[in-house]
């Protein structure tokens, strides 16, 4: 593909075709989080400035900017599930925005990499409301308008974020992006276990977090039980009766579910990119979200869970379509939430 081919493609996502060799989806996946991937981008990462961020509750979290005076916008970006701002995905993303013109952060999402050792407290997926205290400080310091864009579990955060704008402002969000978004945690939970190597891969980040966590906080978090659990749908069950007020795991998927009519009256333009061939995120649930005139939904036959890569490591429609939509955003004035 060339660069003129992959432009056209982030024009008409349905026409999105990878070479061959990076079609399967267990490709796209497997070079999402591949450091192949990040490689060109070890002297970015290595010059970004670390952020300490307040939350409620005397919570705090990081984030790792990348300004530039001449950028029109800031965008957030959210890492996933037992990621960190330095997963390849996100930094590749962030690099390619901030060449587009664009100031990035790359925030820690809560209990997450360095934030979960900052904390004494178990702070479960449904609590959306720390990370946009989070967002609602970075934006106090900035001043520029924002663009949030998030990848899987940091996708769903994303998409509650642009949901509850209505009743929780964020000043200066101009646009939201979606990177395969969980939409039903409960049936990504059942994807990741029925496939035993992402299962695997997620039970082992887990228990060295949470093996760094408990190091520290021994009696509070007494964690031994939960990681000798051996699938992800256990591990999460007997989390939620120990950590979370919630009374079953399906109540606890409950909380942080994105709902048909979720996204219907969005009060900033939202898109959703996400594909059919995902082995982590059923794209099923996204196509059943009701549309509306501010939400964008994209869903390309091949692109794996995070990858939608197309003829090279450098060619990647989720971060063209993501130069493209928030240059648009840059360009509009008026009014935010």
């Amino acid at each position: 593909m060339s660069d003129n081919s992959s432009q056209s493609q982030a024009d008409a996502p349905g026409q999105f075709r990878p070479a061959p060799w990076l079609r399967p989806a267990a490709v796209q996946t497997a070079l999402a989080s591949s450091r192949l991937r990040s490689r060109h981008c070890k002297a970015f990462g290595a010059g970004a400035k670390r952020l300490v961020l307040e939350q409620r509750d005397g919570l705090k979290t990081t984030c790792y900017v990348n300004d530039r005076a001449d950028a029109r916008a800031m965008i957030v970006l959210l890492h996933g599930w037992l990621g960190t701002p330095g997963s390849s995905y996100v930094l590749s993303a962030a690099r390619a925005l901030y060449d587009a013109g664009f100031a990035t952060a790359r925030l820690t999402l809560p209990d997450h990499g360095e934030a979960a050792l900052m904390n004494e407290r178990v702070v479960n997926l449904t609590q959306h409301e720390v990370l946009h205290d989070a967002l609602a400080a970075l934006a106090r310091l900035d001043g520029r308008p924002i663009g949030l864009m998030g990848f899987s579990l940091g996708g769903n955060y994303a998409l509650r974020i642009a949901r509850d704008l209505g009743h929780a402002p964020l000043p200066g969000l101009r646009h939201v992006f979606a990177v395969s978004p969980v939409i039903d945690p409960g049936d990504t939970c059942d994807k990741v276990d029925a496939r035993p190597l992402i299962r695997r891969y997620f039970l082992n980040k887990f228990a060295r977090l949470y093996r760094g966590k408990q190091a520290l906080y021994p009696d509070l978090l007494r964690a031994d039980e939960v990681l000798r659990q051996s699938t992800v749908r256990a591990m999460t069950t007997l989390s939620v009766a120990r950590w979370t007020g919630f009374d079953s795991v399906e109540a606890y998927f409950d909380g942080y579910r994105i709902n048909r009519g979720d996204l219907g009256a969005v009060q900033v333009p939202v898109t959703l990119l996400t594909a059919q061939d995902d082995p982590i995120v059923s794209a099923g649930p996204a196509q059943m979200l009701e549309p509306g005139g501010n939400f964008e939904r994209l869903i390309p036959r091949h692109g794996g869970h995070n990858g939608f890569f197309g003829a090279s490591l450098r060619a990647n429609l989720a971060e063209d379509l993501a130069k493209r939509r928030f240059a648009a955003m840059s360009a509009r004035k008026g009014r935010t939430p």
